[in-house]
């Protein structure tokens, strides 16, 4: 389906933007799960690239290759998600290996999220002011989307630069990236992470100057701002995934409670506004709590699937 102009209401306002394909008719799925996916942020703590300082030894350790099969055993969730910061390299015999292990699960990988990784700490900026350094973002994103394609994977999540930079710049690196993702049958897709696009009138500008890319709303990014909730309004029209992401819990009694802000109004704010694709299961906070990881997945589950059609 292709972008086409049409009118939605929020909050009382009608608001012309270009519709995302996963605001198109799809039909009703027997298995909520099948609207979701679910990545390796939230098993951060079991990767030993990203355990934290409070872990000494890790408790049931994972890796890439255990993914595919972990998600699908545990939970009966086959589309996932990898975090560049898991990747142990990029080389062709390992990348094999991952993906002989997506095929063995009967998985799906949905998307990279390409940041950084323990090999890999150049950085990037798509929306660098420097021509040399943007042409340079350019190409090391690249290198990232060739991996991508190798393993399956249907997205690549890329950001759009930092705050530093110019949207202008950022469209111009996305309109020479485009033409590339199609090449290697990828979809770029951008979260409100942590640089220009934390504006979300600038996030808007970024995909609409951009045709080919789409937003992935993320509810954890706006860090519970006063104006969270009309921020993921703006963006979510142009959603191809929507990240579910939970932040901070508190557990009484083995029971969880979400304390950052209003999960379910989130998951309801994107119903409302015609989203029907896929929402990826994820969590993230700075404080470390120790709250057991199942719990965090199944909660968030439970939760998607108490508000989603």
């Amino acid at each position: 389906m292709k972008r086409r102009d049409f009118i939605f209401q929020s909050s009382g306002l009608m608001i012309s933007v270009w519709a995302s394909p996963a605001l198109a008719s799809f039909p009703v799925l027997k298995n909520k799960l099948d609207r979701m996916a679910m990545g390796t942020l939230l098993w951060r703590y079991q990767f030993k690239q990203t355990k934290p300082q409070e872990i000494a030894n890790i408790t049931n350790e994972l890796t890439l290759a255990d993914i595919p099969q972990h998600h699908r055993d545990k939970f009966g969730i086959k589309k996932i998600e990898f975090w560049s910061e898991h990747f142990e390299s990029l080389d062709k015999d390992y990348l094999s290996r991952i993906k002989a292990k997506i095929k063995a699960a009967k998985s799906e990988l949905l998307n990279v999220q390409f940041d950084s990784s323990p090999f890999d700490k150049k950085g990037y900026d798509l929306a660098s002011t420097d021509e040399a350094s943007r042409k340079a973002s350019v190409e090391h994103a690249k290198t990232w989307m060739d991996a991508s394609s190798f393993l399956g994977s249907k997205c690549v999540r890329i950001n759009p630069g930092t705050p530093k930079g110019t949207v202008e710049q950022s469209i111009k690196s996305f309109k020479e990236l485009v033409p590339y993702a199609k090449s290697k049958g990828l979809t770029i897709i951008t979260a409100n992470h942590f640089g220009l696009e934390t504006d979300p009138d600038k996030h808007v500008a970024v995909v609409k100057g951009a045709p080919g890319i789409y937003t992935e709303p993320d509810f954890g990014n706006y860090n519970a701002a006063p104006t969270m909730y009309e921020s993921l309004a703006k963006i979510i029209p142009y959603a191809h995934i929507v990240s579910a992401k939970a932040v901070d819990f508190t557990e009484t009694n083995g029971k969880l409670e979400h304390i950052s802000y209003d999960f379910d109004r989130c998951i309801k704010l994107a119903e409302s506004l015609g989203f029907k694709g896929t929402y990826m299961v994820a969590q993230w906070s700075g404080k470390y709590k120790g709250i057991d990881n199942d719990k965090i997945a199944a909660w968030i589950i439970e939760h998607l699937k108490n508000n989603i059609a």
